[in-house]
């Protein structure tokens, strides 16, 4: 499995479709969102390969802005409007991963990666709202819960978490 930024506007609509198979219509990020995401944050829109080159399909992606801030119950958030690109967080608003290879170790690569990226820039930490049945999964990866979200976002009950090494 190969780990890398997005490289082009063709594998952004492949990403996009990813999300818009994995989250439920009112949660996805719209085209629009992950183009700004794409320009602004590149190096941290990173997508998942089967194999070592670009000849194999793209399964998994995941991206985000930086903010200058912890909180996340601005509805804004979610669709990527507000950010700051000298932000001191990274605050993860997508991990998403192709039905046919979910389970095998894909969304784990791109959080490590997402991760490494974020220590590697001096940020503070990275927060993120989940659905409830994904907590294990960042809790397993060294976030912590923090609390429900006051977010209401595409209908769903989110949950905030962070992980912070500074």
């Amino acid at each position: 499995m190969n780990i890398r930024p997005i490289a082009n506007n063709q594998e952004l609509h492949e990403a996009h479709d990813i999300e818009i198979a994995v989250y439920a219509k009112e949660s996805a990020a719209t085209l629009e969102a992950f183009q700004m995401r794409k320009q602004v944050f590149g190096a941290y829109f990173l997508v998942a390969e089967t194999g070592a080159d670009s000849k194999h399909p793209i399964v998994g992606v995941a991206n985000g802005v930086r903010l200058n801030h912890k909180d996340l119950s601005d509805e804004s958030i979610k669709q990527g409007v507000e950010y700051d690109v000298n932000g001191s967080y990274f605050c993860l608003l997508t991990i998403a991963v192709h039905p046919n290879y979910q389970r095998k170790g894909v969304a784990t690569n791109l959080l490590q990666e997402i991760i490494r990226k974020a220590k590697e820039e001096g940020l503070k930490g990275i927060v993120l709202m989940c659905e409830a049945h994904l907590i294990s999964f960042y809790e397993k990866n060294g976030f912590c819960y923090l609390s429900p979200s006051a977010s209401e976002h595409g209908g769903a009950e989110w949950h905030e978490m962070h992980l912070m090494w500074e």
